[in-house]
């Protein structure tokens, strides 16, 4: 296990998390986010988004990068478009950093390298064509994937793919996307058996 690595991070809570590679839009009005993005913008920063649950600020999010202001109006509110590089591990949270109007955090970067080679999960992954090659259309031959590329395609739910991550047990969370893809799965079938009857009316 790779030891972990502490670093502090510029924060912006939200109802949103995202895993490595994932692009999000995002609407900036508040002057405390605005004041961070400009900053990200003008010198590169990176900054994190802890995830949050209901009005709890919980321990695990991901660390963002700006990708490209999408809109921009005369109050400088905007859309933008960033993109998750890695997640952390949240160890402290300040509401206000020191001349700044928005937080930060004290994080640690974990060991995230999560591959499987477990049958049953490789067998459904290539059984159901799910797309996690690079590129697009191609039909992966590989026995083991990235747990995180699994997830992605599935289009979970941020609270969904918070609760896989904070299993933080490869077990765990080999089970937890079995299940979904077995859920998948079964979605699958009967769309195309609904299809099947409407093509035969």
């Amino acid at each position: 296990m790779m030891k972990s690595q502490v670093a502090k991070l510029a924060m912006f809570p939200l109802k949103t998390f995202l895993l490595p590679g994932e692009e999000v839009p995002l609407k900036i009005f508040e002057p405390r986010y605005i004041q961070l993005i400009t900053e990200c913008e003008e010198t590169g920063i990176k900054f994190g988004i802890p995830y949050v649950d209901g009005d709890d600020i919980t321990t695990y999010g991901s660390e963002v990068e700006l990708l490209s202001i999408v809109a921009k109006n005369s109050l400088n509110e905007m859309v933008v478009l960033i993109k998750c590089i890695r997640n952390f591990h949240l160890l402290d949270f300040f509401d206000e950093l020191p001349d700044k109007l928005y937080g930060g955090g004290i994080i640690e970067y974990v060991d995230d390298n999560l591959v499987t080679t477990n049958p049953e999960l490789v067998v459904m992954v290539k059984k159901l064509k799910l797309d996690i090659n690079p590129i697009l259309g191609t039909t992966t031959t590989k026995n083991s994937f990235n747990l995180f590329d699994i997830a992605k395609s599935l289009l979970l739910k941020s609270e969904d793919k918070y609760h896989f991550y904070s299993l933080r047990s490869q077990k765990r969370m080999e089970y937890y996307l079995l299940k979904q893809l077995k859920f998948y799965e079964l979605i699958k079938n009967n769309e195309e058996a609904l299809q099947k009857n409407f093509s035969l009316n």
